[in-house]
């Protein structure tokens, strides 16, 4: 080891230990702090340690996307004074800047310092993380962005680099791979939910799944339990998108309906965060644990998020 990169290496372990101790105290706007220290070291990061660079920002946005949708259920409630709506739209408004600066931060981490890093013979499944990371970003940022052009522009962005982030899957990663799923996960929420491409978001989302289904006995066991899981959450997304648009809007809507069902694989041993963070490859910022994928299935929760990430 180069001895003028040892002090770099060693800070970047420190900052690494304390991410750790923040992710088993659920501390996790301290855990991103750190793993961005930890990015910012300029030492190429590690699949692990990309997983909970991911796992630790994706909890923080979690939770604040989550005050968001309630603050907007709020608001929209019968009954409501004027001056309580006054308020809650401040809230809600304090909140759409805290997203908005942490889409930017993670973004322009992921453009200063990690996508930096890559080459053409860089690990494709590392550019393909990447990516998507910059495409959930982008199209995280665009929920909070009012202004029409300005929402096109940030969408526009997000399209590109799923797409780029698709290609790149394609020609180096199995359908079976669970970082191709988790990126075809969400890239067909973003077709279906912010492009209003339904047709197409669906299309993305029955062809990913039939084609990984087709490998399934081929399947690692050491991505097993990823695969299977991301494999519900999209089985998940078109069983909903079947049912809202009658079970008729598509082609081969009954033959969906009979595979969707048919994919029913035992549920993984639920583990604990060391699984979530290994499932964040795969979908980018996806802290998926089995517990986790189960509270989104439940319903009556806000569906308009669907399965996406459960990122």
């Amino acid at each position: 080891m180069d001895v003028e990169q040892t002090p770099v290496v060693e800070i970047k372990e420190k900052y690494l230990w304390q991410a750790k101790l923040a992710q088993e105290a659920n501390r996790f706007e301290e855990m991103a702090q750190y793993m961005r220290n930890v990015a910012e070291c300029g030492v190429p990061m590690t699949k692990d340690e990309d997983n909970m660079l991911a796992a630790a920002y994706k909890n923080v946005l979690d939770t604040k996307r989550s005050s968001r949708r309630t603050l907007l259920t709020i608001e929209q409630k019968d009954g409501i004074t004027p001056w309580e709506a006054t308020v809650v739209s401040h809230y809600r408004a304090r909140i759409d800047d805290e997203l908005r600066a942490l889409c930017n931060e993670v973004l322009t981490l992921v453009d200063n310092w990690l996508m930096s890093d890559q080459s053409d013979t860089s690990d494709p499944s590392t550019g393909v993380f990447y990516w998507k990371l910059c495409a959930d970003y982008n199209r995280y940022a665009a929920e909070v962005i009012d202004d029409p052009g300005d929402r096109a522009a940030v969408v526009a962005i997000s399209r590109d680099a799923y797409e780029r982030a698709d290609r790149l899957g394609r020609k180096n990663l199995r359908p079976i791979d669970p970082i191709r799923l988790g990126l075809m996960l969400n890239y067909s929420v973003f077709l279906y939910q912010v492009c209003q491409q339904r047709r197409q978001g669906h299309d993305v989302a029955k062809h990913a799944f039939d084609e990984a289904l087709a490998e399934i006995d081929t399947i690692d066991d050491s991505t097993y339990d990823d695969s299977t899981l991301i494999l519900r959450l999209i089985r998940d997304n078109l069983t909903i998108w079947i049912q809202e648009n009658g079970g008729e809007s598509y082609a081969r809507a009954a033959e969906d309906q009979t595979a969707l069902v048919a994919f029913a694989v035992e549920d993984p041993v639920q583990t604990s965060l060391v699984t979530a963070d290994t499932v964040a490859t795969s979908t980018v910022l996806l802290p998926l644990s089995t517990s986790t994928a189960a509270a989104e299935s439940q319903p009556g929760l806000d569906r308009r998020s669907l399965q996406d990430n459960v990122n």
